[in-house]
């Protein structure tokens, strides 16, 4: 059986998969990401939200990093602090409420979703160049 926790593929590739999961919840499409991104100043006024925001803009300094090294293990260990990241962040940082009787969708926090879609961004680029698959659904 493949261990889906620690710093594995398959732990990597959840992460990813849960993150399509907050989006398809949110119900923002393509457009809607684009537009936000565009008018939408980042609030990043919980310590999780900076230190998500923090983790994503190492990435290029990263990839430098492999590209110079030649080591890809850089590149996982950053995406494995990157998804713990996101997780603690999700954890503690609200980006859909719904309401609990109904499980309707209250309202969206585009500033978070803005968050975790950058993590999308920077986990299917990753997983580009490491050859690995990501799922949409588990």
């Amino acid at each position: 059986m493949l261990e889906d926790r620690g710093n594995t593929a398959v732990y990597l590739l959840y992460a990813y998969t849960r993150i399509k999961s907050i989006l398809r919840v949110a119900n923002v499409t393509q457009e809607q990401l684009q537009e936000a991104a565009r008018n939408i100043v980042l609030s990043l006024d919980h310590e999780k939200e900076f230190k998500l925001a923090k983790c994503i803009t190492r990435f290029s300094e990263v990839l430098d990093d492999v590209a110079s090294d030649l080591f890809p293990h850089t590149l996982c260990d950053y995406i494995y602090e990157l998804c713990t990241t996101m997780t603690e962040f999700y954890d503690a940082c609200y980006c859909v409420e719904k309401d609990k009787e109904t499980g309707e969708v209250l309202s969206v926090n585009m500033s978070r979703i803005l968050l975790i879609e950058a993590t999308r961004m920077v986990l299917q680029k990753s997983f580009h160049i490491l050859g690995l698959d990501p799922v949409e659904k588990m």
